[in-house]
């Protein structure tokens, strides 16, 4: 029991960093996410940082696309959905989302003015943000014995301005006979601009 409860409460969610920033929803606001955003993100909250947001490089701007944050395996290494291959630099992406209803989300990828990718989430409202049902899990060996786990998951919200918040927590860990060995975790969370 215990074992099983320490693997599916290793990633995390933590408001620090936008906590000032979001603006709570609830089962009534909840269509507030509904509108168009910016393909790209525009600010990055990572762990304790208490900064107003932090700029991304251009070099990692385009990794962090909105399309594949919401919907990617974030297993490491990520597994990217395969939009970025359809990408051409001189067009203009942007996302469109619709919360149809209080469990299901849809996600459309515009091209200029063309939809090419057209996807329903599921998942729930919860604490003032949107959960998403696009968990992973995946477990080697004896999870804190003789292995490990991957572990992640994410959230969506939005900044008082309307702005799209992506919150995603990693956790990856492993142990030999109880004695933690290397890994990783992050929480991080990317914000888009509504257009």
């Amino acid at each position: 029991m215990i074992l099983s409860t320490t693997i599916f409460s290793c990633a995390s969610f933590s408001k620090k960093g936008f906590r000032k920033e979001i603006e709570k929803l609830d089962e009534t606001t909840i269509t507030k996410l509904n509108g168009n955003y910016s393909f790209y993100p525009i600010k990055k909250y990572i762990g304790n940082d208490e900064k107003e947001g932090n700029n991304i490089p251009d070099s990692l701007k385009y990794y962090f696309n909105a399309y594949d944050e919401l919907n990617g395996d974030l297993a490491y290494p990520p597994k990217k959905i395969g939009v970025d291959s359809l990408f051409i630099k001189e067009n203009e992406y942007q996302i469109s989302l619709n919360v149809e209803n209080k469990n299901n989300l849809r996600i459309k990828v515009f091209e200029n003015s063309t939809i090419i990718k057209d996807t329903i989430l599921t998942g729930k409202h919860k604490k003032g943000m949107f959960y998403l049902d696009n968990k992973f899990l995946k477990c080697w060996g004896v999870p804190y014995l003789f292995g490990g786990c991957q572990n992640n998951k994410r959230r969506i919200g939005i900044t008082k301005k309307g702005n799209l918040l992506i919150n995603e927590a990693v956790d990856n860990g492993g142990a030999i006979l109880v004695i933690i060995a290397g890994g990783y975790s992050y929480n991080a969370t990317f914000e888009y601009e509504r257009k």
